[in-house]
């Protein structure tokens, strides 16, 4: 049998708190999002299925979530991949904006677009908008010589995106994936992957060949694991995606799809 994905968003972040796009900005856990990361760790060693190998984004909430877990399951000494193409979406302009106001801004269609739909791509950010981070992104994207990433030897500020749909994640985040991550399903490991809503997303849509138009009513919580077991040729065994805390998860994407929405007219 192959190996096994756990994957899942990290824990509520600032910025998830202040209902806030995030995005590629560079944001911390909350008290509460560090909590979800130790409940994480414990439905993990629940089901028995330890990971042998790791994978977070670049980003420092994804990276503190995966510490967190593996400090509680005593597995700080895994190998832990930083990559960019586990970033979360690039937000463009709506990047460190209320959703609230985009949503009275721009009106409920074009913010469900923008937020939801397969190819809904927000507009560029401009690089002197303060949340651009631009000032950031040689040293944490562009001076790399990871042997895990030699695709990403040469990477150059052009490289890197401005904004995002969740069709562009896919087709970034794909090259790592088949490059790296199903090496190592294929050596029969456990792949623990730490990374973003957008990003979980867009590898399930994969996986389980969502469609264009379901994926947009797929929403995922923060810092609860999906567990993926796979068959001979790296697809899922069941159906659908199943959650460690199915009840606990159903509550917590409800108010992830009602994000925006709470206290508007629209």
């Amino acid at each position: 049998m192959p190996g096994k994905i756990i994957l899942l968003r990290h824990g509520e972040s600032e910025w998830n708190q202040d209902n806030l796009f995030c995005g590629w900005c560079d944001i911390k856990l909350t008290p509460k999002g560090e909590t979800q990361a130790k409940d994480s760790a414990r439905l993990i060693d629940d089901c028995n299925c330890k990971p042998d190998i790791v994978f977070t984004s670049k980003l420092t909430r994804s990276i503190q979530t995966a510490n967190l877990i593996l400090s509680e399951l005593d597995l700080l000494y895994l190998d832990l991949i930083k990559n960019w193409r586990l970033n979360e979406r690039h937000y463009g302009s709506l990047q460190g904006v209320n959703k609230n106001q985009v949503l009275q801004e721009v009106g409920k269609e074009k913010y469900m677009f923008w937020r939801r739909a397969y190819n809904g791509c927000p507009p560029p950010i401009d690089k002197d908008n303060k949340f651009s981070g631009l000032q950031d992104y040689e040293k944490r994207y562009c001076n790399t010589n990871e042997a895990t990433a030699e695709f990403d030897v040469n990477l150059t500020l052009d490289d890197l995106p401005k904004c995002e749909s969740l069709e562009m994640v896919l087709k970034r985040l794909l090259v790592l994936y088949k490059s790296k991550i199903e090496i190592e399903l294929k050596l029969n490991k456990t792949v623990l992957i730490v990374t973003h809503g957008s990003v979980v997303r867009a590898l399930v849509k994969h996986l389980y060949n969502i469609s264009d138009e379901s994926i947009s009513s797929v929403n995922i919580p923060n810092g609860i694991p999906i567990l993926i077991e796979l068959d001979d040729n790296l697809s899922p065994i069941t159906q659908d995606f199943q959650y460690l805390d199915p009840q606990k998860a159903k509550v917590e994407a409800e108010k992830v799809r009602q994000q925006g929405f709470l206290h508007s007219s629209l």
